[in-house]
């Protein structure tokens, strides 16, 4: 109830304030402003603060964006350094031998993720958590015989999660009515083309 109050509250504020600046500077006009058009605007503007389009304005969602991009350049070595540049590391400066000793083999129908011949075991290298979002970076191989080395990556991929700052309510019957906050994840914003 709260969080419903102030979204009113600030969204009149901010449509009183912006009406005031385009009567007073664009037409110079020193008339009161009707209540109407304030009530009108603040509308507006809870409409438009839940659209994906204002994501668009905000620094975070595009950074966000950026690391998930990268996921649809070709498995080449370039991506994967491209990659690892976001977690301040390269495929010359990982610890193969850590990395190997963490390795986790896939199981077909258990992991989403597995592809038989060529992503059969998983790494993760790397997270980054920030205020708004978190992600990761997983390496994949198809045996690990050899286990993991700069020869043997099969499939490189970021997975994370980005806050919107966007609440509905949500719930069901066995646990009354609470307050959930969306998220987007890379798999929303660019499909796997695998």
């Amino acid at each position: 109830m709260a969080y419903i109050l102030l979204l009113i509250t600030i969204s009149t504020i901010l449509s009183y304030l912006i009406l005031k600046c385009i009567y007073t500077i664009i037409f110079k006009s020193q008339k009161h402003i009707s209540k109407f058009l304030v009530v009108l605007g603040s509308i507006g503007l809870i409409m438009f603060y839940y659209t994906p389009y204002s994501f668009y304005l905000e620094p975070s969602y595009w950074q966000f964006r950026n690391m998930c991009k990268i996921n649809e350049l070709p498995n080449t070595e370039e991506k994967y350094n491209k990659i690892l540049g976001y977690f301040d590391t390269d495929l010359e400066s990982l610890d193969w031998e850590e990395l190997n000793e963490r390795a986790l083999k896939l199981t077909k129908g258990f992991n989403l993720d597995y592809i038989e011949g060529r992503l059969e075991y998983r790494v993760k290298v790397a997270t980054i958590q920030k205020r708004r979002y978190d992600i990761s970076v997983d390496l994949y191989t198809n045996t690990n015989n050899k286990g993991f080395s700069k020869e043997t990556i099969t499939h490189i991929e970021t997975y994370g999660s980005w806050k919107t700052r966007r609440y509905f309510l949500d719930g069901n019957e066995g646990t009354g009515i609470y307050w959930s906050e969306e998220t987007l994840s890379c798999s929303n914003l660019f499909k796997n083309k695998e």
